[in-house]
């Protein structure tokens, strides 16, 4: 007769075996599930910040392509066009940091480049065998990430064609290089990269890393791709970690070493984030299996307090292990912050400039009304001075704010005192054109839905431009009136209007009929007002001057 007593310990042991085995794969499973969630955000917020990069690129490459002295280099009629344009892309390239933008003719070759003062010159070279210059004739624009020829510096280049009355005339180059960002993955993340259509990594943390496959090509594969030339003579081998098939890509986990997460681009493009994953499963299949022992312990009775503080040192290793996951995401969401707020150095640079002028003229009119004895009038000055300087920390604190939270607050605003803060800045410039500036409000007390720093930013910027436009004895009004529920305020001015062909593309980036300046203040100007919900146009324009109307929701 068998023993009962035998038949339960079979059953108990494989009771607890099948519990084990359980516990194991559950435990494990979750802990695969929480990374690969964490891991994926990291990847997202990560793209996001490519994709940024990228179509900031994108926009100047679009914008160039539509500069009519890029199709006038390629055009007969303008020999010195190409000297200017030369000039005018290393200036650009030195500004947006970027890698160079030359153009190329419709035989390839190169006839403008932003870099054509260096050594490695990319003037006389013919590229038409890249595909990113084929592919612009064919289709108007295109993309490709590729080892220069020349520099021997890899870069994703961004085309668009030029076209004339005639057709296809040539094809404008944008290349980007990511060093900076490659940096910041290597430091925020670890290991990172971007992989192309074919499966190549192009843009890594690690650079050993750099022109090798996430999956096994085949030798006549490879051959293709090396006939591409996009990447000089990288033999196109495996990564090493994918090639040993120790990255956890999907499914469950079978003792690999890293977990990977990947992030959609666009074009076959993909970001792909890695992160060490075995002594985070190894551990919490130990765990696992602990806590089904000491389970079977308890029931059996006599180790119920070290069950317990077991638990708690569990429990605060997790608590330990999200805190830093926690911080891992908030530097992430840090850095995206700060990246979009680089975007905006130039806006920002281009507000706190206008106080700064003021404050020097305040300056230079103290010290010489000191040195006339009139130290009454200089004190004045002197007050007008700290105004504006408190003025200027109040914009260099909202720009401190937008660093740490992504939305402004909008409130009711007074047009009487924002149009005095206006008066106050540009006071000696219209003095000094011998121009005059006039306010009139439809109704005493109007309140409009804005913030006040940037309203009278968006004024300012219209008011400068009406002086630099109108020159010596300029007449320059700014009208508000109530229509329903919104304010009107058209700022006007009597000067010799602006140019036709100016007008259609007023609003874009670096459009500018100044000497000097990026071509941004109207660009900031409509972007602040959207901001406030409301609009600014150009409604007037000719021999009897320029009118802009900026219409807001009325508060109050």
């Amino acid at each position: 007769m068998i023993d009962r007593r035998l038949v339960a310990l079979v059953a108990g042991c494989l009771t607890l075996g099948a519990m084990l085995w359980l516990a194991q794969r559950i435990a494990v499973d979750r802990t695969i599930e929480r990374e690969r969630e964490r891991l994926g955000e990291i990847a997202t917020l990560a793209a996001s910040n490519f994709r940024r990069q990228v179509d900031t690129f994108e926009l100047v490459a679009t914008t160039l392509s539509a500069d009519p002295e890029v199709r006038r280099v390629l055009e007969p009629g303008d020999p010195a066009a190409a000297s200017r344009l030369n000039d005018r892309l290393a200036t650009l390239t030195g500004r947006l940091d970027a890698s160079v933008i030359y153009l190329m003719n419709r035989q390839g070759t190169t006839v403008v480049s932003s870099n054509w003062r260096q050594p490695d010159s990319f003037m006389g070279e013919n590229y038409r065998f890249r595909r990113y210059f084929t592919q612009a004739l064919a289709d108007g624009q295109s993309s490709q990430f590729a080892l220069g020829t020349r520099s021997g510096i890899p870069g994703l280049f961004l085309t668009r064609r030029i076209d004339s009355q005639s057709g296809p005339v040539g094809v404008l180059v944008v290349k980007i290089r990511f060093d900076n960002l490659e940096r910041e993955w290597a430091k925020s993340i670890g290991e990172a990269f971007v992989t192309d259509a074919d499966g190549v990594i192009i843009v890594t943390s690690r650079p050993e890393t750099r022109f090798r496959t996430v999956a096994s090509v085949p030798q006549n594969v490879r051959r293709q791709l090396r006939d591409r030339r996009s990447y000089g003579q990288a033999p196109l081998t495996q990564h090493p970690a994918f090639a040993a098939g120790d990255v956890l890509a999907s499914g469950r986990w079978s003792g690999q070493r890293l977990l990977a997460a990947a992030a959609e681009l666009g074009s076959g493009r993909k970001l792909v984030a890695l992160a060490p994953i075995r002594t985070a499963a190894v551990g919490a299949r130990n765990v696992a299996w602990l806590t089904v022992l000491l389970a079977a312990v308890l029931v059996v009775g006599g180790l119920m307090a070290f069950l317990i503080r077991r638990r708690a040192v569990t429990a605060r290793e997790e608590t330990i292990r999200q805190q830093q996951i926690g911080e891992l995401r908030d530097r992430l969401e840090q850095a995206n912050r700060l990246s979009s707020l680089g975007q905006m150095a130039a806006g920002v640079g281009h507000e706190i400039n206008q106080p700064l002028a003021a404050i020097g003229m305040r300056a230079g009119s103290a010290a010489r009304l000191v040195a006339l004895g009139r130290t009454d009038e200089a004190g004045s000055a002197m007050k007008e001075i700290e105004g504006l300087v408190d003025r200027i920390g109040t914009i260099t604190g909202e720009l401190h704010n937008f660093a740490r939270r992504s939305e402004r607050k909008l409130g009711a605003v007074s047009l009487k005192t924002v149009c005095d803060g206006v008066s106050l800045l540009v006071g000696d410039a219209v003095r000094q054109k011998k121009a005059r500036l006039e306010f009139s409000f439809a109704e005493d007390g109007l309140v409009v839905r804005a913030e006040a720093t940037r309203l009278e930013q968006v004024l300012v910027n219209l008011v400068k431009n009406a002086l630099d436009a109108g020159g010596d004895g300029t007449l320059i009004r700014c009208d508000a009136i109530v229509s329903g529920a919104r304010v009107r305020i058209a700022v006007s001015d009597n000067g010799p209007g602006i140019d036709p062909a100016v007008r259609t593309v007023l609003f874009q980036p670096f459009m500018t009929t100044k000497d000097s300046g990026l071509g941004l203040g109207l660009v900031i100007s409509r972007d602040i007002v959207a901001e406030f919900g409301g609009e600014l146009t150009l409604v007037e324009s000719g021999p009897a001057g320029t009118t802009f109307l900026i219409e807001l929701e009325r508060a109050g």
